[in-house]
């Protein structure tokens, strides 16, 4: 088997970045993953370098989030190229939230070549780009693909269902997202497709900083009013059925691995639902 062949079928720590313009889901987005990768037992630490958003931010759901000491452009990347050395020398799985426009981290992978580097010390980049149904939005895939910056293997697409506006389907509001020439030319080099669900209370449910499963059971959380029982059952079929169908349809390899007991109950994600959930995607 040839090097790069084997390297990208090996079970590797993973460094999963999101990234896209202001206000695609993001946070959402990672949110999401990193609930559903914790259910399934899997071990990830979180960094939030997004301290400008401080309404909507990952440290409102997860309490063990690692943040910057400030918000200026050089401590944040001072703190990253930190976290990275930490992670390199710990081998373990991060998950890491930039925000949108010119970050610190587009400096550092404007200054070093970032995903070669840590592919040599054994870490396995994944970057999401999240983007909705404006032309736009593409153009941070533009810029990372143009000249290669920022471009590993393992890249996603992430079509976010949810800013899709009533009354449009999926499949007709994405597609001249999906036939994009940029984004034509991603999924050539090897960039997965996927499509995030959507979920019509998601507000209700970021709004009051309750997990998915804390939303579906009906908690309440400080002095935000319970869900309502249409909501929380809204809540209990996207994240019982539709979020794993969405997980499934990511490749394995570019997730952390689930605990032993998970995998041993099937809750792991099937790699068999890859096909078809992207297929879903293309529609």
């Amino acid at each position: 088997m040839p090097v790069a062949s084997k390297v990208a079928s090996e079970r590797r720590p993973i460094l999963f970045i999101g990234v896209g313009r202001q206000r695609v889901g993001k946070t959402t987005f990672l949110n999401t993953i990193i609930q559903a990768m914790r259910e399934q037992g899997a071990e990830l630490v979180i960094w939030n370098a997004d301290l400008l958003n401080v309404t909507y931010n990952l440290p409102l759901f997860h309490e063990d989030v690692l943040e910057p000491p400030s918000a200026d452009f050089d401590d944040v990347k001072s703190w990253l190229e930190e976290r990275i050395q930490d992670q390199i020398d710990g081998q373990y799985n991060a998950f890491l939230d930039v925000g949108g426009g010119d970050t610190p981290l587009s400096r550092i992978v404007r200054e070093i070549p970032i995903v070669q580097t840590l592919e040599r010390q054994g870490i396995r980049v994944v970057l999401a780009h999240v983007i909705g149904p404006e032309q736009a939005d593409v153009d941070y895939l533009r810029h990372f693909t143009a000249q290669e910056l920022f471009a590993p293997e393992a890249t996603l697409i992430v079509l976010n269902a949810g800013l899709i506006m009533s009354g449009r389907s999926a499949s007709n509001a994405f597609t001249s997202i999906k036939s994009h020439p940029i984004v034509t030319d991603a999924l050539v080099q090897g960039a997965k497709l996927v499509m995030m669900p959507p979920l019509s209370c998601m507000s209700q449910v970021t709004d009051r900083g309750l997990t998915f499963s804390d939303a579906a059971e009906g908690v309440v959380k400080g002095d935000h009013p319970r869900l309502s029982f249409f909501d929380q059952e809204r809540v209990a079929i996207w994240w019982t059925k539709a979020i794993p169908a969405f997980i499934a349809s990511i490749p394995p390899l570019w997730l952390p691995a689930p605990s032993r007991s998970a995998v041993v109950e099937g809750v792991a994600t099937d790699p068999k639902a890859d096909v078809e959930v992207e297929e879903h995607a293309r529609a």
